[in-house]
């Protein structure tokens, strides 16, 4: 992936065109630190373009705050959860045990603010007097009251959920961070009662919590003019650059609560399989004292509830998840190089736009018909596990279990048949794949034109520069042109891939 700003709807189109070259070297260079979802279309968009930058927000604008989601990645890895027998205002709730987290993740940069809700959601939950400050909601409001409140049998959120309306004008999954997610980035390679570093001086009032986040013990250091949640962003962010992980309001986590978490060492925990309260963390501006903000405090209360100006969110979107149309991966046409001209030679400028925002309509226009083809394929796989459960065949059940299961998790269709699969899966899969295949062919084609317009526009822009006598832009725009060519290559065989030519007849 090239060090330009790249839109999530380019990178949907680019699953089916990139080669195994491309996909090779977006691998090499890794995910991007950081993940913005544009939320200005408001409630009423289609989708939410997303994009990815190297570096963090600027905090001068409250752009950031208020029409961008920022995420930021954090690597998997190992980490002590809980707390240490020592630590001053310990629970005995705090197990300290060590945690694996074999994926890395995007995690919200701050708390979602009542402004990023209200563009999603279309209303303003709290009603506080500045959008730039956590809104309170409750788990039920966030995931929904049916398909939500299954966590951790599965992800599934309800349509009209926060969640729920992120995740279709995204195509990402977006969710709640799991517990040991949250302590983990919250964290961020410190064993502290604080993630600056350092521990607390007082349980109630302590000058090191002061810097980290808003509790009850500087409510009116006048940050945010309020005495209540302020304005994310503030305080110092810990290593990783995230904010208010102490204090402000409580974030909800995935987890079911659970008073002890246990020492034996886990991997990717998902919490308990049942209970009565979900999980809350990083502590509340009137709850507690600076002992109540800890990194290891935890807490839980009923999905349903919700206590004025007491419950946040958070946004996780894990990289292994994948994304409801056809799966993804990309190379950029532009260098940064090339980025820097487009603020030099409005020519350029223009081209590009152009460009872009052809790749986006078409996105837009496939995106849905790609979920409808994968949606009906998991209905149809549904169907048939109930109708061999029924027959009491425990094999084939077994066999279309674990075929649904592996779609859920991957979203493509169809995969390599198996052997072993049952003959009613495999005619599911072929005919999942005929309107799949001709959308991908249709996309291609259409794509394909497209960038062969694009090179064509950038001949003519070059053409310009060079009578104009300005050859450095000539030779950027000139290095554009070879990649826009080598795509147009590259989605040609694709479509012939697609295409093959019939066998000849044997003599």
């Amino acid at each position: 992936m090239r060090e330009t700003r790249i839109t999530h709807t380019a990178v949907t189109l680019a699953a089916a065109l990139t080669l195994a070259t491309t996909a090779s070297h977006a691998a090499a260079a890794g995910p991007r630190d950081y993940m913005v979802i544009d939320l200005s279309g408001g409630p009423d968009a289609k989708t939410y373009p997303v994009s990815y930058e190297s570096e963090p927000p600027d905090l001068d604008f409250d752009t950031c705050r208020k029409n961008e989601l920022w995420l930021r990645l954090v690597q998997a890895g190992k980490f002590m959860m809980g707390s240490p027998a020592n630590e001053l205002g310990r629970e005995n709730n705090e197990d300290l045990h060590q945690v694996t987290l074999t994926q890395p993740f995007y995690i919200g940069v701050f708390q979602v603010t009542q402004k990023q809700y209200e563009l999603v959601m279309g209303t303003k939950p709290s009603g506080l007097k500045d959008d730039t400050q956590p809104p309170t909601v409750s788990y039920e409001i966030l995931r929904g009251k049916s398909a939500g409140a299954q966590w951790p049998a599965n992800n599934d959120v309800d349509a009209d959920s926060f969640f729920g309306k992120l995740r279709a004008k995204t195509s990402l999954v977006a969710d709640l961070p799991t517990e040991a997610q949250w302590e983990y980035a919250c964290r961020a390679g410190t064993t502290t009662a604080l993630n600056s570093g350092k521990n607390l001086t007082d349980r109630e009032t302590c000058p090191n919590a002061a810097e980290v986040g808003r509790y009850f013990g500087n409510r009116d250091d006048g940050k945010g003019n309020t005495s209540n949640q302020t304005k994310v962003g503030l305080y110092k962010p810990n290593a990783w650059g995230l904010y208010d992980m102490h204090g402000n309001v409580f974030e909800w986590c995935l987890d079911w609560y659970q008073d002890h978490l246990g020492t034996a060492a886990v991997i990717d925990p998902k919490g308990s399989e049942s209970g009565e309260q979900r999980v809350l963390r990083g502590g509340y501006v009137h709850w507690g004292g600076a002992k109540g903000i800890r990194s290891a405090v935890r807490n839980g209360h009923a999905s349903n509830g919700r206590v004025d100006k007491g419950w946040g969110i958070r946004i996780v979107i894990n990289l292994d998840s994948a994304p409801k149309a056809a799966p993804v991966a990309t190379a950029s046409l532009l260098s940064a190089e090339d980025e820097q001209l487009a603020t030099t030679c409005a020519e350029f400028k223009t081209v590009w736009d152009s460009y872009k925002e052809g790749v986006e309509k078409i996105n837009a226009e496939f995106q849905p018909k790609f979920e409808n083809v994968n949606q009906q394929y998991q209905k149809s796989l549904e169907a048939l596990r109930t109708a061999v459960r029924g027959k009491g065949d425990l094999e084939k059940t077994t066999a279309v279990t674990a075929e649904l299961e592996r779609f859920t998790k991957e979203k493509t269709i169809p995969p390599t048949p198996d052997d072993k699969a049952i003959a009613e899966i495999k005619a599911l899969q072929t005919n999942a794949a005929k309107p799949f295949t001709a959308l991908e062919k249709d996309m291609l084609t259409r794509l394909g034109t497209l960038t062969q317009r694009y090179g064509q526009m950038l001949e003519q822009v070059q053409a310009g520069l060079v009578r104009a006598d300005k050859l450095d832009d000539a030779k950027a725009v000139s290095e554009a042109r070879k990649r826009a060519k080598q795509t147009a290559d590259d989605l040609a065989a694709q479509l012939a891939a697609r295409n093959p030519p019939p066998a000849r007849p044997k003599r």
